[in-house]
């Protein structure tokens, strides 16, 4: 009895410590367990039949009531086993949003500018001055009328008016001729350097234009004049 006991407990012991392998199914570890209950029972049971006919039979009825057993427990062990549900695989995160790139902005319209107006030149021409109740041209004044003359050859289509300026002294009705005869003096010195009648203009102001104080005699020298108007 002893024995049996003993063969009974290695081979449950064995039973038990194959089926705690990690690798074994649900199936496989439930006819292990099923097989080594069923061993035990089975060998005790086959023990208990085999004493009651002869007690010689008794080892001899504990390994056969072992192994049926164990081959019943297994299959019971087997089919109550369930297989663990597999791990849901987790899902892949989703791909990152790649968003197109804008498109470039149409090009803007070209646009044509007219061209610029042409930048008109600025004549400038210095007057002169004439002694007290006189039209002729002073000496110190003709390289002034000259320079005048030589700019007025490189612009032809600019068209002059000479102003004619007397003092103070004297009536109104003289010094407007006075004034116009110092406008015609100067016409017709650019005349005689080639300009031609019909780009001058002549006028007289009288004394009714002063530039400067007709109380004192510089400020009366500087009335007695000839002024230039470029009309360009």
């Amino acid at each position: 009895m002893k024995r049996t006991s003993y063969l009974a407990c290695v081979l449950v012991g064995l039973l038990v410590l194959i089926s705690g392998c990690s690798n074994m199914s649900a199936r496989q570890k439930g006819f292990l367990q099923g097989a080594a209950v069923g061993a035990a029972i089975g060998g005790g049971g086959g023990a208990a039949i085999g004493s009651g006919v002869d007690n010689s039979n008794r080892d001899n009825g504990a390994a056969i009531g072992a192994v049926s057993g164990a081959l019943v427990g297994g299959v019971i062990g087997a089919l109550m086993a369930k297989e663990p549900p597999a791990p849901e695989k987790p899902c892949p995160p989703p791909a990152p949003k790649v968003e197109a790139p804008a498109p470039p902005p149409p090009p803007a319209p070209k646009v044509e500018l007219p061209p610029p107006p042409p930048v008109k030149e600025r004549i400038v021409l210095r007057g002169i001055n004439f002694d007290f109740d006189k039209s002729d041209i002073k000496k110190e004044f003709v390289p002034v009328l000259e320079e005048a003359a030589k700019i007025l050859k490189t612009h032809p289509n600019t068209a002059v008016v000479i102003e004619g300026h007397t003092d103070a002294i004297g009536t109104d009705k003289y010094n407007q001729g006075l004034s116009e005869r110092r406008a015609n003096s100067v016409k017709k010195f650019l005349i005689s350097r080639g300009i031609p009648a019909s780009q001058l203009q002549t006028i007289g102001y009288g004394k009714s234009k002063p530039i400067a104080d007709n109380k004192t005699a510089a400020g009366r020298a500087m009335n007695r004049r000839v002024e230039f108007k470029v009309n360009n």
